[in-house]
This record gives structure tokens, sequence and C-alpha cells, in this order.
């Protein structure tokens, strides 16, 4: 695990070797082992270590015998000792690393290697017989990498990273992107390639980047299956779903520091701990973190499971002076980012890095197996809307909207939990394929910008659903936000917080169910088997049914949820008020409208805590050194 950045200069000028190190020095929490960089005329490749495999090897860049092949790789390859023993007859290895086996097979097969890896992955091969730059990014999107186009003269120069912070130090991000803006009010995250800045973009995952004398492509080379109408029987499928996810696991096992696991006591984080145990690992360390406020803390459920595998647990309580820790969270992730959670992802990263350096989670299982409560709602949508329209306006909603909501946890309340459910079926009789939940509705939208910015964004605005027509248009209706949450919601949220939350404190998240064959499968099994009636891993459930107990396998998921609500009443209102209600410094708000939520939420009746937040984390965004 690392952090990766480089320059190319098109024109063909040296690379400045100060510029690399200063991008190099911004990377340097993901890679506090070691650094270093290579500098070959207009390329410069830059990496900071964090040492899992082959502590004392695998040092980067790397290269090739003749050193005419020049690597920087952020992830790691878990089958590279099978590659490897293919590769050894023609090839001289230096190390017993995983980065090198990248090098050798590169040389064999060209692009065509990346369909040989098993793992996670950001990497950059200057190729320097070919004079070409190959840049690539893993099947799912587990790990990051970013780039910009800067003009210049004899054709500019291309600046690439592992985090956005690492090209600002070039001179990259000079112009606010609005569209992103908006999408990250209405998802609570921005959707690659999009990123808060006009000129800088995510490279997608699954997708490589080659620049050379040729010119500039950028092309997917893995596509997840789209889910078959392949029949077996449910005991073949879970047959198979037990073989892969075990092999998946055995391959994360590897490595030649300390290795633990997340625990939360959920169904997908006992089960890793669970094929841990029966894949051999004997001193397990778990961790968890937990809640003072009781209707969002999972304490207990934890200490049940490490008690049935026997784990040396560790738990911790969030505390925290949130006035000091949350800047430090926003400005992790250069950008506007609302994913409350990455508070208790980043505590939690914190204490289990005192223990360990690699830690396997849970992450994917809910987008593959159909585990989120908005499933079951998107199934009843369509008993929902048997009702009359206006039936439902008047007496339904408007009933609804008089129904106070607290602060609790949604999950426990039936109130948030249909109020949620009405928003979505608003949403989606609108646009069928308006998926991904909403923070602000349009209408609430128009409402937060200022005139000129509202206005702007109602000329220029573009839905990224309609890409995902032709995709769609063959599931059903569950499948199809399924597919969405895995393309949008999981690499641009889930997956983006738990990278930059780990590495954050130099930790390495391994996490099984997004290997591409227990992706592969997940996609072949019928929606019927995932989502069976109202039941949410019913697959998942019954395949392991013997390795966890029914108070696992029953328990109702428990969503990874900060208690925002009351933070904003009690422990964040002199922060909320302090930073919310001043003008901002480029005029894009409506502070009266904002001075409405803080009341409204203030005053008790209603839950503002999802926008309030996002209101937060852009201002603190917009105060840092990032903008």
């Amino acid at each position: 695990m690392c952090g990766i950045a480089g320059i190319l200069n098109l024109n063909g000028d040296p690379v400045n070797s100060n510029e690399l190190v200063a991008m190099m020095t911004r990377l340097k929490h993901r890679g506090p082992d070691g650094s270093g960089h290579h500098i070959d005329g207009p390329i410069g490749l830059a990496q900071t270590r964090l040492a899992v495999i082959d502590v004392s090897g695998g040092v980067q860049p790397m290269f090739n015998e003749d050193r005419s092949v020049a690597l920087v790789f952020n992830g790691e390859i878990y089958n590279f000792k099978k590659i490897r023993q293919d590769l050894e007859k023609d090839h001289r290895f230096a190390t017993k690393s995983d980065t090198e086996v990248i090098v050798h097979l590169y040389e064999e097969e060209g692009i065509d290697c990346l369909k040989h890896f098993r793992g996670m992955f950001a990497l950059a091969i200057w190729d320097g017989r070919k004079k070409k730059l190959f840049l690539a990014r893993d099947r799912v999107g587990q790990k990051p990498l970013y780039y910009a186009m800067r003009a210049g003269g004899g054709g500019g120069r291309l600046l690439f990273g592992s985090e956005i912070k690492a090209l600002l130090v070039c001179g990259a991000g000079s112009a606010l992107n609005l569209a992103a803006l908006d999408l990250f009010f209405k998802n609570q995250f921005i959707t690659g390639p999009e990123t808060i800045y006009e000129d800088i973009q995510s490279l997608p995952p699954a997708h490589y980047m080659v620049i050379d004398q040729d010119g500039f492509e950028i092309k997917r080379y893995w596509d997840p299956p789209v889910p078959s109408g392949e029949k077996m029987s449910e005991e073949a499928y879970s047959e198979a779903l037990r073989e892969t996810l075990q092999e998946s696991i055995r391959l994360r096992l590897i490595s030649d520091v300390p290795l633990g696991a997340f625990l939360s006591g959920g169904i997908d984080s006992s089960l890793i701990v669970g094929l841990m145990r029966e894949g051999g690992v004997r001193h397990l360390n778990t961790f968890s973190i937990g809640f003072k406020e009781e209707s969002f803390d999972e304490t207990s459920f934890a200490i049940e499971a490490s008690n049935l595998f026997k784990t040396n647990h560790h738990n911790d309580r969030l505390e925290y002076k949130l006035e000091d820790l949350l800047p430090k969270v926003v400005c992790h992730f250069d950008q506007p980012f609302g994913d409350s959670s990455a508070i208790a992802v980043y505590k939690l990263s914190e204490m289990t890095r005192r223990s360990v350096k690699v830690a396997l989670s849970g992450d994917g299982s809910d987008e593959l197996f159909s585990g989120y409560r908005r499933y079951v709602g998107r199934r009843l949508l369509k008993y929902y809307w048997m009702i009359p329209r206006p039936i439902r306006e008047k007496c339904i909603e408007n009933i609804l909207k008089r129904l106070p909501e607290g602060t609790g946890y949604y999950g426990k309340s039936l109130i948030k939990q249909f109020k949620l459910f009405v928003g979505s079926s608003r949403r989606m009789e609108e646009n069928p394929l308006d998926l991904l939940p909403a923070t602000f509705t349009r209408e609430e939208l128009s409402r937060l910008y200022a005139p000129p910015i509202r206005d702007y964004l109602r000329r220029s605005r573009k839905d990224q659903e309609e890409t995902w027509t032709d995709r769609l248009s063959s599931l059903d209706e569950v499948s199809q936000m399924m597919w969405d949450d895995f393309h949008r919601y999981l690499p641009d949220d889930i997956l983006v917080k738990v990278d930059r939350m780990s590495m954050a404190h130099g930790l390495e998240v391994r996490s099984p169910f997004l290997d591409q064959e227990v992706v592969a499968l997940a996609q072949k099994i019928p929606i019927d088997l995932k989502l069976k009636g109202f039941q949410t891993k019913h697959i998942l459930k019954k395949t392991f049914q013997g390795l966890l107990p029914p108070s696992i396998i029953k328990r109702k998921k428990h969503g990874f949820m900060l208690p925002l609500g009351a933070w904003f009443k009690k422990e964040l209102k002199p922060l909320m008020e302090a930073v919310l209600l001043k003008p901002d410094k480029m005029g894009l708000l409506n502070l009266s409208y904002i001075d409405q939520l803080v009341r409204e939420h203030q005053g008790g009746f209603y839950d503002h805590s999802q926008k309030l937040w996002l209101l937060l984390v852009f201002r603190l965004w917009e105060e840092s050194e990032s903008l």
C-alpha cells in the first residue's frame, strides 16, 4: 500500500524534481515506511510506501532488468505468487514483492497484464522504449487515481496522484466545478470521474489510460457481468459462494506484517472473521467502535461475535473534540465528502493501526447481495404506487408531514423510514433511474443556492443516471438499484471513505467481498435468492448458517451511522452556528434558507442533520487550504 504520483511533460522538458518531491510529501501519510522517486527526462514517478509484503525489499519505483520499464504502484496483488511461478523461467527477480510481478508481466503482455491481477491497485508504468505512460485502476475502484491535463508550451503536461492534494501543489485545481458541487449536495458525494475542480478528474474503476506519441486514450478493460438468466439450484449457488469467498479470504491473508479484522457484529464482518478462523488464523485481533448514544451503538453485537470466534477484541468509544477532529477529516478528502460515518472510520482506523498494519473488512457485501433496507423499499414501491396518487398525497403524505421526526437512529424510527420511503417514491416517479438516495431534493437545491448559481445549474444540469439506461433496461427494479450502487455509491462513497480514513493512519484495509471472482459469482445469482421476499441477503445467510448463530443471521441491519441529530443540538451546535451562518466567500449559498434549516432542527420537529452535515463539511472545506 502506498501513495503514488507523477508528472509527464508532453513537450519533452525534464521534470522538475522539486515539484515531484512536493507531490510525494503531500502523500506521506499513505506511506510512512519510505519513499522514492525516479526522473527520466520528461517523466517523473514518485511513491511513498506502506511496507506489507517483502518489507525489506519491494522498494519503489521498481524496474525491470535493464531499467527500461519503471513502476510505481499502490495496492496489493493477492495472486502474485502464482503469476511469479509462470514468469521465473524468463525473468530474473530481485525481490519477493508483488510489485515486481507487475513489471515483468507488463514486459510479457503489455496492457493485457491487467486481466491476470486479483487485487486492488492503482499503478503507473513508464515504458522507456516506447516512450509510453500507462496508468490503470483496479476493477472495483478500491484504490484511487486522479489526473489533470495542464496547458503549457508544446503540449502541456499530465499530473497524476493517489489523492487530489498531490496535484494541487503543482497548480491544478484553480476553478470550482459547480456541477460536482450539485452532485455533492444531492447525493452526499461526488460521482466520478468528476471532482470539485474542473481540471481534475478521477480515472474510473476498471479503466486504463495510455499516453504516447500517438495521443491520449482512456479505455475500460473489465465489465462486471450483468445479472444473467443462468439457473442453478440454491444449493449449487451456496456451494460455489462458500468456495469462492473462502478462496478470496485465503488470498487476503498473505502478509509479512500483523493482520486483523474490523468486527461490528453484523453478518458481513462476523462472516469474514469466522472464515479467517476457518482459514487457520490463530491469534486474531478484531476491532470495533462504539457510541454513547444507545440507538447508534453496536458494541454488544461486536463483543458477542468476538466471544463466538474467540478473538482478541479491541473496542473503543468515539470520544473526540469535534471542532478539532472534523477539519482534519475534511482535509483528508480534498473535496466535499458528506458520509458522516467517515468520522467513525477515522477513529476505528486510528485504533486498529496501534495493533496491526492490515485489516479485513466486509465492504461490498450489501451492494452484491442486496443488504440495504432501500432494496426492500424499492420492492414495496410497486404496491404503494397502486394507491391513486391524489389519495397518497392528500391522506398519507399530508399526515406524514405533520409527524415529528426525532433525532434517533432512523432504523428504529418508523416515521423516519416512511418519510425516506415517500421521498424515494417521489424521486423515482419523476425519474425511474434517479436511484441514489437524495439529501437535498431538486426543489430544496433551488432554495439552497444563491440566484446566479441556481440559474446556472438549472441551465447546465445533466442527470448522470441517464448514462446507465442501456445497462439497466433489462434488469428488475431491485437489480437496477444494486447495479447503480455498485458503480457509483460503492466506489465513490464507501471505498473513498475507507481508503482515505484508513490511509490517514497508514492502515491497509482488504475487502474479500470485492474480489472479482466473488463479484462475478454474485452477479450470476438470481435476485430472488438475494432478496427473497423481503429478506435481505438470503443466499449469504443460507450459505453460512452453520458458521454463524441465529442471533447474527436474523439480526436486522444496523447502518454505520453517527448520532448527528443529537450532536447538532449539543456538541456540534457552537461549530455549526460559527461556520454555517456567516457569508460564504464565493457567494454560492442562500444563507436565509440555511438559517431556516438550523432553526427547524433546533426546534425538534424536523431532523435536518444530514443536510446540516453536508453544509458544515462544505463550509469547512471551503475555508481549508484545499481551495
